[in-house]
C-alpha cells in the first residue's frame, strides 16, 4: 500500500528544494568539522545574552554567530 500525501499540504517546489539542501548538508557535516578546532573562551555573562539573542534571531548557532562576527572583523581590519 503506498502512502499518499494530503493534498491540502501540497509543498511548493522552492519548499521541497529548500528541504533537500537541507539534508544533504547534514550528510556532509561531518567532514566540514573535520577541519575545524573547538576553544574554550570566557565571556561576560550579559555580552553572552546578547550574542545568544542575536543568534536566535538570524536563526544560527551561538558558535556561528561568533565565528562570522570574527570573520567579519577581521575582514574590515585587512581593508
Amino acid at each position: 500500500m503506498a502512502i499518499a500525501r494530503n493534498p491540502k499540504q501540497l509543498r511548493s517546489a522552492s519548499a521541497e528544494s529548500k528541504a533537500e539542501a537541507f539534508i544533504s548538508g547534514a550528510e556532509s557535516a561531518d567532514g566540514a568539522n573535520r577541519n575545524k578546532r573547538s576553544t574554550m573562551i570566557y565571556v561576560d555573562p550579559d555580552l553572552l545574552a546578547r550574542i545568544d539573542r542575536a543568534a536566535k534571531r538570524l536563526g544560527i548557532s551561538r558558535s556561528a554567530f561568533i565565528v562570522s562576527s570574527a570573520a567579519e572583523k577581521l575582514e574590515r581590519m585587512d581593508a
